[in-house]
């Protein structure tokens, strides 16, 4: 697999055949605008360079580049990844094929079998002794992206960035994720598994565009929460919503905040006619509301919200 170093040109990862003619004036455009442009350049103006006709046959090479350059930053965020474990205790026979640290459990077999300690001549089985053991924490999220116009370029990449952080963060657990404009769109459903990097090159694909209907966009979020209520060990999902606190259609959506079980709000931007919207849908989310005033910052904030959500912590 070609591994893309952000640092590199990105023309060096592109086929020379899908350039076009050599000397074209169509090539020549393509090799001036790529040649200075690194991998990470290319996921920040993915979208510009899909839209230029000239770019079209380049598109899945791009966007594949774009998603490496995007896992790589967020690796940088993650470093090494350790999962809280929780503490359950089963007879040996019902044991859960992930379980770790298995030991026995005196206190419960003694409970569940009384007769172990009257020298009872009942015969002791499996299902009788039971066993201590640990099993990885599991945390359903929904993220609720706002991919409208106002979302292009750089927010875009880092939005796809803190995406990826939260794949990687929590690989194995049920994670659905709503990108939203002028409608919503499911870019994965909680219990479907897919890698990283196609995660990644779909929402990468998502066009950004259009108004913004927030209101539309957490509508589809607290259905994939409804949907999504099985599968996290009897823990409620939940949101966590990157928004600049902006609509442009649809209702007021202030009324939704309490329908969620739990709704955090990463707020983009510095503007403040947009905030109380935000402490709002927090507030009655029974969540918290962090700000992203610097964009660089928000792979960052999204990496310290998961943790905390991941040991337990209400984020209230």
């Amino acid at each position: 697999m070609v591994r893309a170093q952000i640092s590199d040109s990105a023309l060096k990862f592109i086929a020379p055949e899908l350039l076009g003619e050599p000397g074209s004036i169509e090539q020549d455009d393509l090799q001036e605008q790529l040649v200075s442009a690194s991998a990470w350049d290319v996921a920040v103006r993915y979208h510009e360079f899909k839209a230029k006709r000239s770019f079209r046959a380049l598109a899945k090479q791009l966007r594949r580049l774009s998603a490496q350059a995007i896992l790589e930053r967020a690796q940088a965020v993650l470093g090494s990844v350790v999962h809280p474990l929780e503490q359950r205790s089963a007879p040996s026979t019902e044991l859960p094929a992930d379980a770790q640290q298995i030991d026995l459990d005196i206190e419960e077999t003694i409970e569940n079998f009384p007769g172990l300690l009257k020298n009872s001549k009942l015969p002791l089985t499996a299902q009788d002794i039971w066993m201590s053991y640990a099993i990885r924490r599991s945390q359903p999220v929904v993220l609720s992206v706002d991919t409208s116009l106002s979302m292009t370029g750089e927010k875009l990449a880092l939005t796809a960035v803190a995406l990826a952080v939260v794949l990687l963060q929590f690989p194995e657990d049920p994670i659905g994720i709503i990108a939203f404009e002028n409608e919503a769109k499911i870019i994965k459903q909680p219990n479907e598994r897919v890698s990283v990097q196609e995660m990644v090159e779909r929402f990468l694909d998502v066009p950004a565009q259009g108004y913004t209907h927030l209101e539309e966009g957490l509508l589809a979020s607290l259905k994939l929460v409804r949907e999504g209520a099985g599968h996290g060990q009897g823990r409620s999902a939940s949101t966590v919503l990157l928004t600049d606190g902006k609509y442009t259609a649809g209702r007021d959506p202030g009324y939704l905040g309490p329908k969620f079980p739990h709704l955090v709000v990463l707020k983009m931007g510095k503007e403040p006619a947009s905030m109380e919207l935000c402490r709002e849908l927090a507030r009655g989310g029974q969540g918290a509301l962090r700000e992203v005033g610097e964009l660089e910052s928000l792979p960052g904030i999204m990496y310290g919200v998961l943790k905390d959500l991941l040991r337990g912590r209400s984020l209230a």
